[in-house]
């Protein structure tokens, strides 16, 4: 009986060694699958960051440059409008000065 409880013995322990190399490579096969999954979505991100961030400058860039515009357009403006404003005087000042007899007066 010895030598039959001994070959069992050999044979369960045989099984449960080919069962725990089985389970092993197994879990190692799935942590790779993870760890290679998981690689992959950071790349991912990584990548989403980076045009994030291109775009995020080219806005920054067309947002510097309506500024200027706005600002040249300001300028402009005002420029314009003292312009008016200087008309204005230099029409009121010709309104206020006597007139020639027999001018004709430009109507409006």
């Amino acid at each position: 009986m010895d030598g039959l409880s001994s070959g069992w013995l050999s044979a369960v322990s045989f099984v449960a060694l080919l069962a725990g190399v089985t389970i092993s490579v197994v879990v190692l096969a799935a942590v790779g699958s993870i760890r290679r999954s998981l690689n992959e979505g950071t790349a991912r991100q990584s990548q989403q960051v980076r045009k994030l961030a291109e775009t995020v400058a080219t806005l920054n860039a067309q947002q510097r440059d309506a500024e200027a515009r706005i600002q040249q357009l300001t300028d402009a403006n005002r420029k314009l409008t003292e312009e008016m404003v200087a008309l204005r005087e230099r029409l009121g000042d010709a309104e206020s000065l006597p007139r020639a007899t027999g001018t004709a007066r430009i109507l409006h």
